[in-house]
């Protein structure tokens, strides 16, 4: 059989296997949307049926107050989901779970760019087994979307490694400005990404120079119209309201590390503590923006007096835990809302296992081959690093500090599992490549392949 066919029936098969196994999971969500809905589902759907109903971006249908907590893209998605499918929420579920499984081909073509076919089947094969991928793929929030978004972006981040053609790089920043209207968490990643830019050593620097300005731009060019939108709706010159959210979560968590305090208490402290300072205070703030401003000014000073603790707690292990919890509690077998991550925060992730599954162990054992699936991805993605390491091939590890790093550090002291996603398109790349580099799947039969996605010796074309 023709070589190329062998890759074309193997991508195919891995895709539908991991569109079936996907769907299959969501059969009970589709059923029951009520299951893979979680607190924030409800700031997704508001403005999605405002957008169905009204044609505006607001809190619900007919509210007409401006929708400033979730950034535009992903309740556009919904909202057509909606409304093709007569508001059908399991349209919804089922179209999730589709785009879940879909994401393994952006993986697939990442790790083909240096790999041997078999090895990127495989980085694609350890994705559609990744029980947090699985489990976020059919749930009413943006992660799937996020995700599938964001492994095209890093798929033509590579590819413009390989080639060094600038419209690969502008394509990849361009995704990334759209990942960041579905998911803020994308909002700084143009500048580690200019940086691995200006250090790949075969482009000449009157070439960095003018890929730099023009990638900034273009990302800024994407997210300036709804940063503009919301300062004219009082948000003041933000992306969204989350940054006020988050810094209350990363407020309780510091502060609940100090001190022990369980982070759900804190934080009705803290709310009760900001409504007592508006009213007080009405005319310091008369807007959104100025509250807001309140929470992350808290924020900072409690970071100014524990700095060390404060990033100390964006190093975390436990955020590559496999998402456990939601893959049950999508099935309807666990309940969330038990304040595990407060268990975990105060004694550890054993506790916070045990406090969870309430002394039952039948339900982690049950996923266990998914888990040795993610397990494995770690290892292989690790060796990939200490060879990296060891061969001094730096831009692979800043490929890894860009791709996956990034997005595991960004979260902050917050450390959920479903946290982990956004890294998995490329720990999965670099499993695969530490399978090719173990010569498991013939990386021999691929001399055009590099060791590594950027060669020093490739000639700037």
């Amino acid at each position: 059989m023709d070589e190329s066919k062998k890759i074309r029936i193997a991508l195919i098969a891995v895709t539908a296997a991991a569109v079936l196994i996907r769907l299959c999971y969501a059969i009970p969500g589709m059923l029951n949307p009520e299951l893979v809905m979680r607190i924030d589902s409800a700031t997704y759907l508001g403005p999605a049926l405002s957008l169905l109903h009204d044609g505006t971006y607001s809190t619900g249908p007919g509210s007409g107050i401006p929708a400033l907590v979730r950034t535009p893209l992903y309740p556009a998605f919904l909202a057509i989901l909606l409304g093709i499918s007569g508001h059908s929420l399991g349209f919804s579920v089922f179209a999730s779970a589709l785009l879940g499984g879909l994401t393994v081909i952006p993986i697939f073509l990442s790790a083909r760019l240096y790999a041997p076919w078999k090895a990127a089947v495989a980085a694609a094969v350890l994705f559609t087994l990744n029980p947090t991928a699985i489990a976020l793929s059919p749930m009413l929030i943006s992660d799937a979307l996020f995700v599938f978004v964001l492994s095209f972006q890093v798929y033509f981040f590579l590819q413009f490694l390989q080639t060094k053609h600038p419209a690969s790089l502008y394509g990849s920043v361009a995704l990334a400005g759209a990942a960041t209207l579905v998911r803020p968490l994308n909002l700084l990643w143009i500048l580690p990404c200019l940086i691995v830019t200006c250090c790949i050593r075969v482009i000449p620097w009157r070439r960095k120079l003018l890929y730099c300005p023009i990638c900034f731009l273009l990302f800024l060019l994407i997210l300036s119209p709804w940063i503009i939108r919301n300062h004219i709706h009082g948000a003041g010159w933000r992306l969204d309201a989350v940054s006020a959210d988050t810094a209350l979560h990363n407020r309780s968590a510091l502060e609940s590390r100090l001190s022990g305090i369980p982070g759900e208490e804190l934080r009705k402290h803290y709310l009760a503590e900001a409504e007592a300072e508006f009213r007080a205070h009405p005319e310091k703030y008369r807007t959104d923006a100025e509250k807001f401003s309140y929470s992350e000014g808290k924020l900072l000073e409690l970071i100014r007096k524990h700095p060390f603790h404060y990033f100390s707690l964006h190093f975390r292990p436990v955020v590559l835990i496999p998402d456990a919890a939601s893959f049950f509690e999508n099935l309807g077998l666990t309940q969330t809302g038990r304040g595990t991550w407060d268990v975990i925060n105060r004694h550890g992730l054993p506790a916070g296992i045990r406090h969870y599954f309430n002394g039952n162990y039948l339900l982690p054992c049950i996923l266990a081959p998914l888990l040795l699936a993610a397990a494995l991805t770690y290892f292989l993605a690790f060796c990939t690093l200490v060879r990296a390491f060891i061969k001094h091939d730096w831009i692979m590890i800043l490929l890894f500090l860009l791709l996956a790093e990034y997005y595991l550090f960004m979260t902050g002291p917050v450390a959920m599992p479903r946290y982990q996603l956004p890294a998995l398109p490329f720990l999965t790349v670099m499993a695969g490549c530490a399978l090719a580099h173990l010569r498991f799947f013939g990386a021999e039969e691929d001399a055009a392949i590099p060791s590594s996605p950027v060669s020093d010796k490739t000639s700037d074309p």
